[in-house]
């Protein structure tokens, strides 16, 4: 990898710093937009519907419901409560942009050094994703829920340092997340505030990514007829990662014949190269490895380790959104996310008592 540095112009046409580069980002991609998937609105409690007396003391002549918490108290106050437990498939789109900072290499056993030298212009991740949701209203204010899902993320890089180049790598992976959602509704309208977490563990990586979402949503909600209602919304969204991603590859992983055929031919000659001379002793170190290993045609016995950081570009977007309950059973929503990080999101839900 380093051996690109000492010899740039020989080797604008290999694709090692491309194929290296998409490794380290793609597994940190995965989490930074897999936290989204969990983040599912879920209007207040239909606070523009208060029961009337006959309807309130037709609900709780049967209503033996374990959950919401305090569910009865509610009915008897006149709020028409959902079914506590819901069961959600999850179909999004998303694609934001990604900043990598800080990344360092090595080789072997040998601690990782900074590689100041590669630097990126732009990384985009365009993900697809379906995930599972399961969800409870503890309390009449708070749902709680939990998710599992599988995302493909297609990362486009683009490199400005040493080589200027773009390319485009996919990769697919599991996910899991925890998360609540408390709300509060005034008449018509309601405020909804969603916190979780999301997991990942990409293959690339020695240990799990994880990332968190806090949204904000303000709705208002409305009566179509028996148990039809629609709700509407606007909100913005937080994403936060954890920085720091550390792994290791093996070498043979990221070069491939065409680019080691082309490394071959560029290494006579590389030890008197300027940009080597300007190499720390650390740095150094690693790129002989490299090197002597490309030279050899012994790349499967070299372990490229790296570390990186990482941050969503945008932390914030916006969002809007609709959610139509069909009956007391089924409801359907969808959301859109714009400015800076772009989402859509499908979610179908079945309910049910407890």
């Amino acid at each position: 990898m380093s051996n690109v540095v000492a010899t740039v112009d020989s080797l604008r046409r290999s694709d090692i710093v491309r194929r290296a580069s998409s490794y380290w980002l793609v597994s940190g991609v995965v989490a930074c937009a897999l936290s989204l998937f969990g983040s599912v609105p879920v209007p207040a409690q239909n606070p523009d519907l208060i029961l009337t007396k006959a309807e309130r003391d037709s609900i709780l002549k049967t209503y033996n419901n374990v959950f919401p918490i305090w569910g009865r108290k509610a009915i008897e106050k006149g709020f028409d409560l959902p079914y506590p437990v819901g069961l959600n498939l999850n179909v999004i789109y998303l694609s934001q942009n990604i900043d990598i900072t800080n990344i360092a290499l090595s080789t072997g056993d040998n601690p990782t050094v900074p590689v100041e030298f590669i630097q990126f212009s732009s990384v985009e991740a365009p993900v697809t994703s379906v995930n599972v949701r399961g969800d409870l209203w503890v309390l009449p204010f708070l749902n709680m829920y939990g998710f599992v899902g599988h995302a493909w993320v297609t990362t486009d890089v683009t490199l400005s340092e040493p080589l200027e180049f773009n390319t485009v790598v996919k990769q697919e992976g599991p996910y899991v997340g925890l998360g609540a959602t408390a709300t509060v509704g005034i008449k018509h309208n309601w405020l909804a505030i969603d916190f979780n977490y999301a997991w990942t563990q990409p293959e690339k990586l020695s240990q799990p990514v994880e990332g968190r979402i806090l949204g904000f949503r303000y709705g208002r909600a409305m009566k179509i007829k028996n148990n039809q209602r629609l709700a509407f919304w606007i909100g913005t969204m937080n994403q936060k990662l954890k920085s720091g991603t550390d792994g290791s590859i093996g070498l043979d992983e990221v070069i491939d014949g065409g680019g080691e055929a082309q490394l071959r031919q560029a290494l006579p000659g590389y030890l008197q190269s300027q940009a080597y001379q300007q190499l720390t002793p650390q740095q150094k170190r690693t790129v002989d490895a490299i090197t002597q290993a490309i030279g050899n045609g012994n790349l499967g016995d070299v372990t490229v380790n790296y570390t990186l950081d990482k941050e969503v570009t945008d932390p914030w977007n916006m969002l809007v959104g609709a959610n139509w309950d069909v009956s007391k059973r089924w409801t359907f929503r969808v959301e859109v996310g714009f400015l800076q990080r772009i989402q859509v999101l499908i979610n179908p839900v079945y309910r049910f008592n407890w």
